[in-house]
């Protein structure tokens, strides 16, 4: 049986006042990196004789933020997909949508190449002559591999990101079953390959910037921040596009809860494995792993390191234990803007500490700079293109039980 939903619910236009602001944050972005590029933010180097212009750590920060967002919403998709749950399909075509940014995450991702030398021990060839761990590493830590992977990840996530809207949007019109049928594989595959590549991109953009230290837990350690920052994003999106006036009651306070109670799922899941990881290093007390903590206990990063549990885990934990706090949008839009902030925060804190010694306050302005410039990048690409479709999936199976969601 067809769903009869409201047209003017559900067709998207971008207005012009959210078009200028997206493009000052664009400009915002812009101006904070040529800000660092120009001295904010200088602090001691961390290496003796190298050298590196914060501009690139802060660019980094930005493109780290923003991919985590986006394949988080294919990760979302996948989910919905996979399990066959009803409750996600009138929240599926924001993250569907997300897909669609990939390409631009990956021309971003490739322009980071530009300045690798300033960001990556392993790029100078005198540092991988003088050190028999960075000459073991070569194989994987050297130009050449990191742009191929630049390349091949870029296409395969473009790839599974185009194929899940564009099924969706194509059973919008014939409500061919097949659709759902072939999206449901295809999650499998991308679950599996996500959890692959991500670890891999952590790896080499994260984890390399200190390519001494290693940590098996690094990869799903930023997945689960960059999935409850994805989360809260979807909050967001939901947000804005009910106070333009679209949506209406098609995604009501059940689907919210669902999203509230995940986010509060993964704010845990962030604190289980963060801890897990720094325990274990603790206990051991290996100097090849106990660097990477000693680095930001000294310089002034202490304070933020002692800070991130706070912010990232407790406050949003405690705000979200109460049930209607979860079922009230406004509220949990609050909540949601605080794990975005937080999320950039901490990758700041994975970054920045890498090449310099001090904690620089400058140096964090302008990377929280950085970050709004790439979320207005991505909510004009993203918002542009949902004009092109439905707002919700209109044509898959589901969609009635997902309509009288209840809990």
């Amino acid at each position: 049986m067809e769903v009869k939903v409201e047209q003017n619910l559900i067709n998207f236009k971008l207005d012009s006042k959210t078009r200028n602001a997206l493009v000052g944050m664009i400009l915002v972005g812009l101006a904070s990196i040529g800000l660092a590029a120009f001295g904010l933010g200088h602090p001691e180097l961390r290496h003796e004789g190298g050298h590196s212009n914060p501009a690139w750590s802060v660019y980094l920060v930005g493109v780290f933020f923003i991919l985590g967002i986006t394949l988080a919403g294919i990760f979302f998709t996948s989910l919905a997909h996979i399990t066959g749950a009803h409750w996600p399909v009138t929240l599926r075509r924001i993250s569907e949508t997300y897909g669609l940014f990939v390409p631009v995450a990956a021309v971003l991702l490739l322009i980071l190449i530009l300045g690798a030398h300033d960001l990556y021990e392993w790029t100078h060839a005198e540092a991988v002559e003088a050190d028999k761990l960075l000459k073991h590493k070569k194989p994987l830590l050297n130009i050449g591999f990191f742009s191929a992977m630049v390349v091949v990840l870029g296409a395969a996530w473009s790839t599974f990101g185009y194929l899940f809207y564009k099924k969706s949007v194509t059973q919008d019109s014939d409500k061919d079953v097949k659709h759902t049928q072939f999206n449901a594989k295809l999650a499998g595959g991308y679950i599996i390959f996500f959890a692959l590549s991500f670890s891999l991109v952590s790896i080499m953009l994260i984890m390399s910037l200190t390519p001494h230290w290693f940590s098996t837990m690094f990869g799903v350690y930023c997945f689960a921040g960059a999935y409850q920052a994805g989360l809260s994003s979807f909050v967001i999106m939901a947000y804005y596009l009910k106070k333009k006036g679209f949506l209406g009651n098609l995604v009501n306070e059940n689907h919210i809860h669902d999203l509230g109670k995940f986010i509060l799922g993964f704010t845990v899941f962030w604190a289980y494995v963060g801890f897990s990881q720094f325990m274990l290093i603790w206990y051991a007390a290996i100097p090849e792993e106990t660097f990477f903590y000693e680095q930001r206990l000294t310089g002034g990063w202490e304070y933020l390191t002692l800070a991130l549990p706070a912010i990232k885990f407790a406050v949003p934990f405690l705000l979200l234990l109460n049930r209607p706090n979860k079922r009230d949008i406004d509220f949990l839009l609050k909540v949601s803007l605080w794990v975005i902030f937080t999320q950039a925060t901490e990758i700041f804190w994975l970054v920045y500490p890498a090449n310099f010694v001090d904690f620089s306050f400058g140096g964090y302005l302008v990377s929280l700079g950085a970050v709004v410039g790439v979320i207005g990048l991505f909510g004009l690409v993203v918002l542009k293109r949902l004009e092109k479709a439905p707002l919700i999936p209109v044509g898959d199976p589901r969609l009635e039980d997902s309509l009288h969601h209840h809990q």
